[in-house]
């Protein structure tokens, strides 16, 4: 794994609760608005029967639903949750449990993506079958897929919301500055959030996905097709990423990354972009010492600024809460982590002097920590090649052999842009012999014909022959 930029690691965790973590828990609670994009209820590309070669773009965010205001959208959210999906669905258990595993195994500063890691993880529920089906659900903390997909749907829903609010915001603002109340060259507001699914087969493999598999992950993931060969794979996955999350993740495989027996990949690309309700003042931004675990000192650029902020404080933690515009919010956490959901509901409005870091925070998971995370909850049949049984995505034997994650995040005194990319990397179960091709060497005479073919009839337009 690797990490850039020294940054406190539990800030660095606290990242990941906030941004996926708190919207994926209990929607609404007071003071902290949260709910965790491929589809708003699309993804940046509409699903497509043939494979294209080049994405069509980063996408745009779905409006599609009257704007409300956060808290509202999101007492009728957990409302609509609590009918639809049984109790059993823990959405926090996997999260936490994810999270809590990377903090014991990483080292240094890190951020990951729970919900990037969710839909990837749909795309892949959705192909198993039997056995290797159940060992995931339990693994996932769920007892059907329904349940799965219901959490997933939830936060399309928010995507949805997310759009139509800025689409308001949007409206009122060219009304005032047509009133003359905002300056005519005054930016227009911004903000994004965004979820793309896509599911890749290696050009090689003639069967093709199941009817079944195709209208669920298009119905539930707007998932998109694509198509690789060994030789443009990384190529086309890497150029897929770097769209998708608007240049911020530009490569997610190395060039080096073995493609010959690679025959399915699954892939989810988040991204994220929004401002401080109550932005910093550069001008406050200064230099100053921050301490790392092991007892060192580095400097970092730090902001500040005074503000009311929901704030909840005991024996062992202290924590912040940031509004960000359109619902989300960030908090920050000082001391343990344990029970975190619950603190943050129960965090209250304080006037508080807040002083965090800037931030530019890269992390690459690709040496395998997410399948031992997955083999740690109990999942095995699907990274055997033997006995994995994913047919009811395809006619075909596949196992996982990989999963991979990159995420980046850059927080700065306007706001914070974050991104990640979560792959699953499908392998044939016996080992690929590429078929040796035909050999035509034209070094003795030959002949040749330029033609076109109109109305099914061949019109030669050039023939001849090269004998010497």
């Amino acid at each position: 794994m690797r990490n850039r930029k020294m940054i406190w690691k539990s800030v660095g965790l606290l990242l990941a609760v906030s941004l996926l973590l708190s919207v994926l828990s209990a929607c609404g609670s007071a003071p902290s608005v949260v709910s965790s994009d491929d589809p708003s209820a699309a993804p940046s590309a509409a699903p497509s029967e043939e494979p294209s070669a080049v994405p069509s773009g980063s996408g745009e965010e779905t409006a599609g639903v009257q704007a409300e205001e956060p808290v509202i959208w999101a007492k009728k959210m957990s409302t609509k949750k609590t009918e639809s999906v049984s109790r059993t669905m823990n959405t926090e258990s996997f999260d936490e449990k994810f999270l809590a595993y990377l903090s014991q195994h990483a080292s240094g500063n890190y951020m990951a993506s729970p919900l990037s890691f969710r839909y990837a993880l749909g795309l892949l529920l959705a192909g198993a079958e039997g056995e290797t089906k159940a060992e995931l659900l339990t693994a996932l903390g769920v007892s059907s897929e329904e349940e799965w997909i219901a959490h997933c749907l939830d936060f399309n829903g928010f995507v949805e919301y997310f759009a139509a609010d800025l689409e308001r915001e949007i409206g009122e603002f060219n009304e005032n500055r047509k009133q003359g109340w905002i300056p005519a060259d005054a930016d227009e507001p911004f903000r994004a959030l965004r979820v793309a699914n896509s599911v890749w087969k290696a050009e090689r493999i003639r069967e093709s996905f199941r009817e079944a598999y195709r209208e669920s992950v298009e119905k539930n993931y707007a998932a998109e097709y694509r198509s690789f060969t060994a030789a443009n794979a990384v190529e086309k996955i890497n150029e897929w990423a770097d769209i998708k999350t608007e240049h911020m993740i530009p490569k997610l495989l190395s060039e080096d990354y073995p493609t010959e027996q690679l025959a399915i990949v699954l892939m989810n690309a988040l991204y994220f972009k929004d401002s401080w309700v109550t932005e910093f003042a550069e001008g406050a931004t200064k230099e100053g010492d921050f301490r790392t675990r092991s007892g060192q000192v580095v400097k970092k650029d730090f902001m500040t600024t005074t503000e009311q902020f929901s704030y909840y404080e005991d024996e062992e933690t202290q924590l912040v809460i940031l509004p960000m515009k359109g619902g989300v919010s960030m908090a920050f956490v000082l001391g343990s982590k344990e029970g975190l959901a619950e603190k943050i509901a129960r965090a209250s409005s304080e006037k508080v002097q807040v002083t965090i870091p800037k931030m530019d925070l890269e992390t690459d998971f690709s040496n395998g920590e997410l399948v031992d995370f997955l083999k740690e909850c109990g999942v095995s049949l699907a990274f055997n090649g033997e006995k994995a049984d994913f047919s009811a995505m395809i006619d075909y034997p596949v196992y996982v052999s990989d999963i991979i994650q990159k995420t980046r995040i850059k927080l700065d005194e306007e706001g914070v842009e974050a991104a990640a990319v979560t792959a699953i990397m499908m392998r044939d179960t016996a080992v690929y012999i590429p078929e040796e091709p035909k050999v035509f060497t034209a070094d003795k005479p030959f002949s040749f014909y330029i033609y076109t073919t109109c109305n099914d009839t061949t019109a030669i337009m050039f023939a001849g022959e090269i004998v010497e």
